[in-house]
């Protein structure tokens, strides 16, 4: 039960020391003010001792549990009498104690925030601040509140402080002169475009730039772990904004601005560039004009110098916002003149060096005059009457193969950036196309490579200024350069790239003039090594080209027929039919997404059914078993495309099952029943399903095209789970004889095709009986052929189901994931797969290129690994601390390592004090020895166990250090002495990891690594003559942070 108004008046009479006291007090009184039991008067007549106690402090109290009232009540509470009374109380209290006077900022905040506040109040509170408030003296917090007291009148109370006038400003500059704190700057800066926007400045606008424009360029360094979390950048856009809010600001902005352009610091130039950006945009061409000719002498010289790539392009980028400031709106004729005298200015001093292409000057000069050029239409029209001539000319001049190679790049550019004005097409540059025409062709039939490089990057430049007739006959002069530069392989990617920008301009041109040269020469038979690297070169050609319908209706077809006449062939052709597929599926990647190539491909060519055909026949056909399984993991990237354009693949799903475990698709429709009428050898094939028999071991080769269905589906029937049993088979079946490695390759490829896909029907089937029952199913199959008295090869199998299905569980959620894992765990003890077992939980972790991804629609949780890492993690360090056995503890090790990588390292770090130890024994090469002795009676894959997991934990640690170092402080002399032997005669990455993790151990405290710097400084010194550059400059660096360690000015 609440108190009685007696009892609050009774506490408001006493107020206690206690913070915690005065916030109970407060609650009761708010629930009575709220309810109607108590008036704002009689609140403040219950404060009246405290409020006009003789001691500051209880006045302070009074002052804070009123203002903390009025924020507590809503914005509607107050009637106008109240608002009054209370806003005379607090604007005389400001003459009180300097104690007192934060509680009554805050109070204002409140009152300025109620409804019906008049105009009249607001001002009494504005003017009470300014008359009796000298604001720098007051504490951040306090300067604070008063900033945003402003800020809330500006934005909503402006046409109260109309009445005001300048008073509001002179008032505000005199508060806000001074200030330091970056926190309330941020604030600061954020009123001025407020300001300017709503209340005239009049004579004091030089006033309030001044009081902003003290502070540029910013110079503040935040502290290391600053909690508040203000940037420099933060500080630099707040003024920039305010700077740049208002064209009143220009006359005295321009100045500053070419004041630091004209100083040496390189950071206030580069400020002051991009400041002149932001300015150009509210400025207007008559506030430009008297301070073009300083401006452009200033951008020229930073352009020309050459300091750095960013400081050139912010240069240049201010150069294009002045002239398009100069063009913009209403020109006067003291404007044109400007502009124009910018341009011949520009013209005068650029145009001689263009002249000397061989020099240094050519480049900076040219990118001077298409700054110009990109600005607006006036000067482009003036820079390329006087440039484009002059080069097309000089391209034919210049017989030095720089100076024409220099010469048609830059007259590419002019062009490009010319075309981006309609006028010009058809003016200037239409009268001189015959010129600089002729010259790009020339240059394109050079026997130079860099000159025909140089020709095509400007080609690509140019094509937006290329007549229709023009652009065809360059898709024809290209494709002649094309087919003639198959051992050039940078020249081919600059012709591919700019027949690719040519077909988006006219896509004609590539169908006319283009394809119909691609396919003559893929027609061609194949009668030596060159022919055949020609006809991979189309392949590719056609595979970046082929976007448009008329393209693809055209190229698709004729690649099917090809590849189909590749399999039919000896053995030596399925290397090309593999080669046509990949074409296909690229094509099918960039074309399926266009609606009428969609129609096309799954409707008009029919493309599942094609697809699934040619798979029967090459299953069928076929000679090279061992290329057999790239051409059906070809073919079955591309049925997962086109299932992915089905909305309702279900039915096809449930023939495809039928078919696999051995049932009737008699009844049955659609693409399999079409496949079985137009195919008479399907019948044999199909009905064996996946696991075949004697008469037919190539059925198992149907494990693909069941891959392309089920992962390119959306979503999969209940009934999806009948093909999870034979998929098992599949994958622990009969070892079958193969001749060659080949072969057995494949065979093994197949196997993990179809544990794979085991795990990806396992994600997508929906909640229900059958996926429990289909668990369980797994769950006692896989146990059983875990057990130890099973062949190994059976074992490792079993194993990789286990895996996946960890992991298709842990990607949808699924909780059962748990009880597959912690077996997982448990085969870490074991003595011929606990290794296979330790790498798997990598497996579980990494993305794999397609499988239980988002693109073959895989049924993903957030935050999936997360949550599998943050429930082995423990129990995997646990098993490696406490476990005696060296074969146990090098799996334990080797599982944690396998999931480092593909972590974020958010997550790694709230765990990096319970890994750091098990990391520095994964560093230790006398450790590592024993997992290689351990390694010794196992595979070949799990020998290479130590010098893998050494590089992981290398990678992760480095990372991990370079973000904090400080957990290492305990560990440093131990992991000195495990980095510094690896930093030499080991594997090139794992010596510059190494390196890394010394580099990063510098940022420790000086009195931790100080003991340590001459052994670190002695020990690095063979790493200096490294035979690899990498380490020798990753030496050299670390090195360098160790000698500074403890010097003046060093770490």
């Amino acid at each position: 039960m609440g108190l009685t108004k007696t009892q609050v008046l009774q506490k408001l009479g006493k107020l206690p020391n206690s913070v915690q006291e005065a916030d109970l007090i407060l609650k009761d009184v708010i629930h009575s003010v709220c309810s109607g039991e108590l008036s704002l008067h009689e609140v403040v007549e219950g404060l009246s001792s405290s409020l006009t106690h003789t001691s500051p402090a209880e006045r302070s109290a009074g002052t804070r549990l009123l203002a903390d009232l009025l924020h507590s009540l809503p914005s509607s509470s107050l009637n106008t009498a109240q608002i009054t009374f209370l806003v005379s109380f607090f604007v005389d209290r400001l003459k009180d104690h300097h104690s007192v006077i934060p509680n009554v900022f805050y109070a204002c905040l409140a009152l300025v925030k109620q409804e019906v506040i008049d105009g009249e109040d607001v001002r009494k509170l504005i003017q009470g601040i300014f008359r009796e408030v000298q604001c720098q003296s007051h504490i951040m917090s306090d300067r604070r509140n008063i900033y945003t007291f402003f800020k809330y009148c500006i934005l909503n109370k402006h046409q109260d402080l109309e009445a005001l006038g300048t008073d509001f400003i002179l008032g505000l500059v005199t508060a806000v002169d001074g200030e330091r704190d970056p926190r309330n700057l941020v604030l600061v800066f954020s009123l001025v475009p407020v300001i300017v926007q709503s209340i005239p400045t009049g004579p004091f606008t030089e006033d309030l730039f001044e009081v902003v424009a003290a502070y540029f360029p910013i110079d503040f360094v935040p502290p290391v772990n600053d909690p508040y979390g203000i940037s420099q950048e933060d500080l630099v856009l707040g003024l920039r904004r305010a700077l740049a809010s208002t064209p009143l600001f220009a006359p005295y902005c321009l100045p500053l601005l070419q004041e630091k352009l004209d100083s040496d610091i390189n950071s206030a130039k580069l400020d002051a560039l991009h400041t002149l950006v932001s300015c150009c945009e509210k400025y207007s061409g008559e506030d430009i004009r008297p301070h073009v000719i300083p401006l452009w002498h200033s951008i020229r010289r930073e352009v020309v110098d050459g300091i750095g790539e960013g400081m050139e392009q912010a240069a240049l980028s201010a150069l294009t916002a002045v002239v398009t400031t100069l063009n913009k709106g209403p020109i006067s004729p003291a404007v044109l003149q400007a502009t124009q005298s910018l341009v011949q200015m520009s013209l005068n001093e650029c145009v001689p060096h263009l002249t000397t292409p061989e020099q240094r000057l050519v480049f900076p000069s040219a990118r001077l005059l298409l700054a110009l050029v990109v600005a607006a239409q006036g000067p482009a029209t003036t820079v390329s009457a006087a440039v484009v001539p002059l080069l097309a000319e000089q391209s034919r001049t210049k017989k030095e193969e720089t100076a024409q190679r220099n010469t048609i790049i830059i007259l590419g550019k002019f062009l490009g950036a010319a075309a981006a004005f309609p006028d010009l097409l058809t003016g200037g540059l239409g009268q001189h196309e015959e010129v600089w025409w002729t010259a790009l062709s020339l240059a394109l039939s050079q026997p130079v490579p860099q000159v025909k490089e140089a020709a095509v990057v400007a080609l690509t430049a140019a094509l937006p200024a290329l007549s229709h007739h023009r652009l065809s006959a360059a898709a024809t002069t290209l494709t002649s350069a094309l087919l003639d530069s198959q051992r050039q392989e940078k020249l081919k990617s600059c012709i591919v790239s700019c027949l690719a920008a040519l077909g988006r301009l006219h896509p004609s041109a590539i169908v006319d003039h283009v394809l119909p040269h691609l396919l003559v020469e893929m027609e061609r038979d194949v009668c030596d090594n060159d022919q055949w690297v020609k006809e991979v070169q189309v392949l590719d050609t056609l595979a970046v080209l082929t976007l448009a319908h008329s393209q693809v209706s055209q190229v698709l077809p004729l690649l099917w027929d090809r590849t189909k006449a590749s399999l039919a062939k000896k053995p030596g052709e399925i290397e090309r039919a593999i080669h046509y597929l990949s074409c296909v599926r690229k094509i099918l990647v960039n074309t399926l997404e266009e609606p009428e190539c969609r129609e096309y491909i799954v409707n008009e060519w029919c493309g599942i059914k094609q697809t699934m055909a040619l798979a029967v026949s090459a299953i069928w056909e076929c000679q090279d078993t061992a290329k057999l399984p790239s051409v059906m993991a070809e073919l079955s990237a591309i049925c997962r495309l086109l299932l992915a354009t089905v909305s309702e693949p279900h039915g096809l799903v449930e023939s495809l099952v039928s078919v696999a475990i051995g049932g009737s698709v008699v009844q049955s429709s659609g693409v399999l029943s079409e496949v079985l009428a137009t195919h008479p050898k399907a019948s044999t094939l199909l009905f064996t399903g996946l696991i075949g028999n004697e008469d037919s071991p190539r059925a198992q080769y149907m494990v693909y095209m069941a891959e392309g269905v089920l992962m390119g589906a959306r979503s999969l029937p209940e009934s999806a789970a009948g093909i999870l049993s034979q998929l098992r088979k599949v994958v622990w079946g009969p070892e079958l004889e193969e001749k060659s490695e080949g072969a057995r390759e494949g065979k093994q490829e197949v196997r993990r095709v179809a544990a794979i896909l085991h795990a990806s029907v396992i994600n997508k089937l929906p909640k229900g009986v059958s996926l429990t029952r289909s668990l369980e199913e797994t769950w006692s199959d896989v146990m059983r052929e875990l057990e130890v008295g099973v062949s190994k090869g059976k074992r490792r199998w079993a194993l990789t189901i286990a895996t996946w299905t960890c992991k298709a569980l842990i990607l949808r959620g699924a909780e059962e994931w748990k009880q597959w894992c912690a077996r997982m765990q448990e085969l870490l003890n074991d003595a011929l797969i606990g290794m296979e077992a330790a790498h798997n939980f990598g497996t579980i972790v990494k993305d794999h290129d397609y499988a239980l991804t988002s693109h073959t629609h895989a049924n993903i949780r957030l935050l999936h690994k997360q949550r599998f890492f943050e429930s082995v993690v423990g129990p995997l360090v646990e098993l490696f601390s406490t476990t005696n056995d060296i074969k146990t503890k090098s799996c334990a090790l080797v599982a944690i390592a396998s999931l480092l990588p593909w972590l974020p390292h958010i997550v790694l770090n709230a765990h990096i004090q319970k890994l750091l130890p098990v990391l520095l024994q994964g560093l230790n090469t006398s450790d590592f020895s024993k997992i290689g002795e351990a390694s010794i009676n196992m595979e070949r894959n799990d020998a290479r166990c130590g010098s893998e997991t050494r590089l992981s934990t290398l990678t992760t640690l480095a990372s991990l250090l370079k973000q904090n170092a400080s957990p290492a402080e305990r560990h440093t002399s131990t992991l000195i002495s495990f980095l510094m032997p690896l930093t030499t005669y080991h594997p090139l990455t794992v010596r510059v990891k190494a390196l890394e993790c010394l580099a990063a151990l510098v940022t420790l405290p000086v009195s931790v690594i100080l003991p340590y710097r001459n052994e670190v400084v002695r020990g690095l010194r063979s790493a200096l003559d490294d035979r690899k550059r990498v380490v020798r400059q990753a030496a050299t660096h670390t090195r360098s942070l160790w000698i500074l360690v403890g010097a003046p000015g060093g770490f």
